[in-house]
């Protein structure tokens, strides 16, 4: 950290994540400026919204000191883009995060080939094998896996690079220190010692079906192509996939069965001009070309992806319990709107008309007598 860090995280909290800033950072390279600035000159830019220009003096310089206090307590480290280590894709983004707190060694991307890799949380075995093998062999040819650290693809993305020591990175949708998805705690422990835990929200911030979206444009951002293994007609990973194309970074699928809805989106985007592969080889071979020194195709072996599908392994049924007597009738209205897939109050509260205070408490009814249970965000689903 440097004399400036408390400035970029004081602009960083006035402008909030995702906020186009290229104009502001042009009129003030230098955050500290900005801070010093009368109103007079400020306004003369023309740089800032009416709105932005009030959380000039909304925001205080101590809020930002607070969170460095924070991050120094735990160890954690703040890379703002004028230090070196800070990835140099983003850079290159006109919402470019101003600043960003890391458990790890974000040093690892530097003079690497990145390649993210997303899809479904609920993926089927196959694609479970094939993001696992194709992200252990992205590692061992020398590039960097990033991803999201969520369950399902992400997992087996962060998991494949982990088994061959290779180098991975996570891109959070909440600040350090958030409990968030306590499944994969493990996960992002081992990361952090292998790799990064990357975000741009300050420490403790919850997550929210907001802050993953905007998330997604830093993992596209930092890497030099992704990868969707299966992914549905509205999967998550498709805003990452598009994020990576207005950003001009190559796009990856999986083709899949037309047969089924789970490869709609993955084979969408084939259709509308991503790369249709089959393993790391044919992700690598055109960046091998271009960056000779930074990768080992010969570290690839040719052995193909195995799925191992067993009695045991078998994707569980879905299963949803009958309602037991005496729970209030908001109780029932809310529980016939759950699935397969996780849902968000927000979407109970559109689907069923009921206020969010309403829809809370059956929520919490619901997860006090072990019908649904939470996904460690804001998220809940049904309890097998």
């Amino acid at each position: 950290m440097t004399e400036n860090t408390k400035y970029w995280v004081w602009l960083s909290l006035v402008l909030g994540p995702s906020t186009k800033n290229e104009e502001i950072l042009y009129a003030f390279p230098e955050p500290k400026k900005l801070y010093e600035a009368s109103e007079r000159d400020i306004m003369i830019t023309g740089a800032l919204t009416k709105r932005q220009f009030e959380k000039l003096g909304e925001v205080k310089l101590e809020d930002a000191e607070k969170i460095i206090e924070k991050c120094e307590k735990y160890g954690w480290e703040i890379v703002t883009p004028e230090d070196k280590i800070y990835p140099a894709g983003l850079r290159k983004l006109n919402d470019m995060p101003l600043a960003l707190y890391v458990d790890g060694d974000i040093s690892c991307l530097r003079g690497k080939v990145i390649i993210a890799v997303v899809g479904t949380r609920k993926p089927c075995y196959e694609s479970v094998a094939i993001a696992r093998k194709i992200s252990s062999d992205l590692a061992k040819a020398g590039a960097v896996v990033v991803s999201g650290g969520a369950l399902g693809i992400d997992s087996a993305a962060h998991e494949g690079a982990l088994e061959v020591k290779g180098k991975t990175v996570c891109v959070l949708g909440c600040g350090l220190g958030f409990d968030y998805l306590r499944d994969n705690e493990a996960l992002r422990r081992e990361i952090s010692r292998n790799g990064a835990l990357v975000t741009e929200y300050p420490p403790m911030t919850g997550a929210s079906r907001r802050t993953f979206p905007a998330r997604n444009r830093i993992i596209s951002g930092m890497s030099h192509g992704v990868l969707v293994v299966e992914a549905g007609e509205k999967s998550g990973s498709l805003i990452t996939a598009q994020r990576a194309s207005e950003q001009a970074r190559d796009v990856y699928a999986i083709p899949g069965s037309i047969l089924t809805t789970a490869y709609n989106g993955a084979n969408a985007l084939i259709r509308d001009g991503a790369k249709a592969v089959a393993g790391a080889r044919d992700i690598l071979t055109p960046y091998s070309v271009i960056y000779p020194d930074r990768l080992n195709l010969d570290a690839i072996g040719d052995e193909p992806i195995k799925v191992e599908i067993s009695g045991e392994k078998e994707k569980p049924q879905f299963v949803k319990k009958q309602l037991a007597p005496g729970l209030d009738p908001d109780c029932e209205t809310v529980y016939n709107l759950f699935g397969e897939e996780t849902v968000h109050p927000d979407d109970i509260c559109a689907e069923s008309g009921l206020s969010l205070s309403r829809v809370i408490t059956a929520l919490m009814q619901l997860q006090m007598a072990d019908y649904i249970e939470s996904d460690g965000g804001k998220n809940y689903k049904v309890k097998n």
